[in-house]
């Protein structure tokens, strides 16, 4: 392709269509780790992709391939229900001539073909089909299918509607960061590319980074306005964020993560869904796959419920149909969306975060709020295993976050926190992790210190440094596995060594002489698989892709000094809680109001 040919077509992307586009056809880049199959299935050996920008879909004579995928398939439910959009159409460009069918997937209904037509392509112009069946749909996925009929290809495409959106939506991208400048900046270059090719959106929304570490420059900033921030967390930075939106005009807020990478499609089609949802306060959830296993999902959107932290549509393939229909189930809808992408319209806040510093902050956040809850194919972000990033300070954090969320949400009985504290005390204690068995007992000591103790603790500094100075380390460090001998066999459980792992506290209980020397090798994760590393006296928890680890050692001493600690504030906490409960559902009001905040930031937002 020459450079004028080039030119021509990134021209071509950057005019706008006489209608509102819904949602793009998109392409892979060359640094994406997704695979191919989330965004086209190609049918035979005909069909390749070129990821160099512009990035295009060759197709030879008699190359056939379908969009029915997670990232270019059309969720019904979402534009003609949830949207209530009457007309769309479906926009091509590329070069050649192809057969085009538009087809659907329904859950336990037969697959139907609903278009047949033949189109030519031609540089630099578009095709246009009318989708006249459209008012007749009511679910399921609907998707473009091509056969080429001579050497061509495609560059994309677009749905779009003629209907007008029922409200201007002017939005702000904040981005919390705090010392992750190798993820923020390329997400900001990302983001700054993309409203260069396409510059009507940077007159639809601003990136705002909230920078709680104080140390990106405007020039690495790319355009985005950085604001200098002292660190109160994710909480406070996205305070800040949500009060300079509210302040400047902004009727809409996207929540991101500056360790969360996202295509620019999904901001865009949060956009329009935020533009022509019938619900006023709704608010769009970004799903999440994760950058080990990319064509898997997280979840989509999630549910808070007893103390227990339910991830939707949790190990969905999305290069599966099936799969990627069951993501759109309206069934058990999230109760709250991860602030690693969150839209929603600020005349929809009637409570401000929590001070939770960080996790919790993006529950508490939704559930007191009640915002509707959409989600979609398609609009997501990217992500390291939490599993990964799991440590003691993590640990203190999550337990106490959920302690508290459950006195906020009306659990009474103390037996779900007490299930809640030593199941998740007990993981840390069998994989010999004592420093996060060290931090679950502070986070329930704090937690019964009141609500007070968030007031007095919102930059969390001595925290920090308290759970940092725990031993023995569970630091990620650099290690080398060459000269280590490790044990890598898996050991299914019988009924006779499961039950003898029960009885001894999974070897905590055996004599030293039956324990092992060998070094037990596990893949990091939130804890150990107990049956693999029964009577191996230590662990070494490793990742692959950073090649980091460390070794934990079996302690009895410790593992008993601990779980003795651990029982006896289990029956503190249990006589406390009915008093604790109460103090902190009367202090709730008055610690998530914007009155609050803007006390908090009172210097910086008169500077």
């Amino acid at each position: 392709m020459n450079a004028r040919t080039k030119e021509i077509i990134t021209s071509s992307k950057q005019d706008r269509t006489d209608g509102f586009i819904l949602q793009n056809i998109i392409f892979p880049n060359l640094q994406s780790v997704i695979p191919e199959g989330l965004y086209f299935r190609p049918h035979n050996e005909k069909v390749e992709l070129s990821r160099a920008e512009p990035e295009i879909l060759y197709v030879k004579e008699g190359g056939r391939v379908s969009f029915d995928t997670y990232f270019n398939g059309v969720t019904i439910e979402r534009w003609r229900e949830l949207c209530a959009i009457e007309n769309v159409a479906l926009e091509l460009e590329g070069a050649g001539r192809f057969v085009v069918r538009i087809g659907l997937h329904q859950l336990g209904l037969p697959h139907r073909w609903l278009l047949e037509k033949t189109v030519s392509l031609t540089e630099g112009e578009r095709v246009e089909l009318d989708l006249p069946f459209w008012p007749d749909l009511q679910n399921g996925m609907l998707y473009l299918w091509v056969e080429a009929l001579e050497d061509g290809h495609l560059l994309g495409g677009r749905l779009t509607t003629t209907q007008k959106p029922l409200r201007d939506v002017n939005l702000a991208v904040i981005i919390t960061h705090f010392n992750r400048k190798p993820f923020l900046l390329p997400a900001l270059q990302k983001l700054a590319q993309a409203l260069k090719v396409d510059p009507v959106w940077s007159e639809r929304l601003r990136v705002i980074v909230i920078d709680n570490s104080q140390n990106v420059t405007e020039e690495e900033a790319c355009g985005a306005l950085v604001i200098p921030n002292k660190n109160l967390g994710g909480a406070g930075g996205f305070t800040r964020g949500l009060l300079y939106a509210k302040d400047h005009g902004y009727t809409h807020c996207l929540f991101m993560d500056d360790d969360a990478s996202c295509d620019f499609e999904a901001v865009r089609r949060a956009y329009m869904l935020l533009s022509y949802t019938t619900e006023q306060r709704a608010a769009v959830i970004g799903a999440q796959l994760r950058e080990t296993v990319p064509w898997q999902l997280h979840e989509a959107g999630a549910r808070f419920i007893n103390g227990r932290w339910l991830a939707r549509k949790h190990l969905l393939d999305m290069r599966d149909v099936h799969h990627l229909l069951q993501a759109e189930m309206n069934d058990a809808a999230p109760n709250y969306g991860g602030w690693w992408f969150f839209a929603f319209p600020i005349s929809a806040v009637r409570h401000f975060p929590y001070p939770f510093f960080v996790r919790g902050d993006d529950a508490q956040f939704s559930l007191q709020n009640k915002f509707p809850l959409i989600t979609m194919n398609g609009i997501c972000s990217m992500a390291e295993d939490f599993s990964v990033k799991e440590s003691p300070m993590t640990r203190y954090l999550g337990l106490r976050a959920t302690m508290v969320l459950m006195m906020l949400n009306g659990q009474t009985k103390p037996k779900p926190y007490l299930h809640t504290f030593l199941t998740w005390f007990r993981g840390v204690l069998f994989s010999y992790n004592y420093a996060s068995a060290k931090a679950l007992l502070m986070a329930m000591e704090n937690v019964m210190e009141g609500p007070e103790f968030f007031l007095r603790n919102m930059d969390m500094a001595a925290v920090r440094a308290e759970v940092g100075a725990l031993k023995p380390s569970e630091k990620m460090q650099p290690y080398d596995l060459k000269d280590v001998e490790v044990a890598h066999n898996h050991h299914p459980d019988g009924k006779l060594r499961r039950l003898v792992r029960l009885a001894t506290l999974n070897g905590n209980l055996l004599p030293a002489s039956l324990t092992r020397d060998d070094l037990r090798f596990q893949t990091k994760n939130f804890n150990a698989a107990f049956r693999d590393i029964f009577r191996y006296s230590q662990v070494l928890y490793y990742h692959e892709a950073s090649r980091t680890g460390y070794v934990a050692s079996l302690d009895r001493k410790q593992f008993f000094t601990l779980w003795k600690e651990g029982i006896a504030l289990s029956i503190r906490f249990g006589r406390m809680l009915p008093e604790l409960q109460q103090a902190y559902v009367k202090a709730l009001p008055g610690m998530t109001t914007e009155e609050f905040w803007r006390h908090v930031y009172e210097k910086e937002l008169k500077d």
